[in-house]
């Protein structure tokens, strides 16, 4: 009795980790392997210091193309390239479930940059598993991506912890339906048609350090006025 009881939990087990749904993420211009085309950059910030933009539109060379021209409005980036940065992606069943992933979460997949190209290279996996999230689910997406020269990041979050550099698109309009259980398995969801569209990355002063400078600058302030 106990060893069948051993047996259902395993395959109950191996089940649940089976069922979990997978998305591609793949970056690719044009479509490639039956998979849909989809390709947006990341620029670096525009100056030191400079806060994360979100929505810059996709250029003419993103899949799909844009009419957003860098360099207009005072930005003029460069696209990211090479370890120095790695990019995550994030999904959930809402779009409030994304933002709070990339506030306090981890990415479901991360990979670094490509040389030369504001893309992700792939070292990683191009299917990446939504622990907790079965296939068939219907999830929103976005991407976020951070320095790696200061501190360990791992993640938008740590990144901001750690005072490197970090920025994240906007959560998708759409949604795409998670892929990868039954026999043969669900071909997973990708990325394409959902909206997301070009981002930076930068870095702004963490609210605590903000509140310190607002302390310090009252106390100083008060100081001097005991002495007038």
């Amino acid at each position: 009795m106990k060893k069948l009881v051993i047996t259902i939990g395993l395959l109950a087990g191996a089940t649940a980790a089976y069922s979990q749904g997978v998305i591609n993420w793949s970056d690719y211009i044009t479509p490639l392997n039956g998979l849909p085309g989809f390709s947006i950059t990341i620029w670096s910030p525009q100056y030191a210091g400079a806060a994360p933009v979100n929505n810059l539109g996709n250029t003419a060379a993103d899949s799909p193309a844009g009419t957003a021209a860098v360099g207009n409005g005072g930005y003029t980036g460069t696209p990211l390239s090479g370890t120095g940065y790695e990019i995550g992606l994030y999904v959930g069943t809402s779009p409030s479930a994304v933002s709070a992933a990339i506030a306090t979460g981890t990415p479901i997949e991360t990979d670094s940059f490509a040389a030369g190209s504001g893309g992700w290279d792939f070292s990683g996996t191009l299917d990446a598993t939504a622990a907790g999230l079965p296939s068939g689910s219907a999830v929103y997406a976005a991407l976020a991506a951070w320095g790696t020269s200061v501190g360990s990041p791992t993640s938008y979050a740590s990144a901001v912890t750690d005072g490197d550099l970090f920025g994240a698109s906007a959560v998708s309009t759409g949604t795409s339906t998670l892929g990868g259980a039954g026999s043969p398995p669900a071909t997973p969801g990708t990325l394409a048609g959902l909206g997301l569209t070009d981002f930076t990355i930068g870095s702004v002063p963490e609210p605590s350090t903000i509140a310190l400078g607002v302390i310090g600058a009252s106390a100083f302030l008060m100081r001097l006025r005991r002495k007038q």
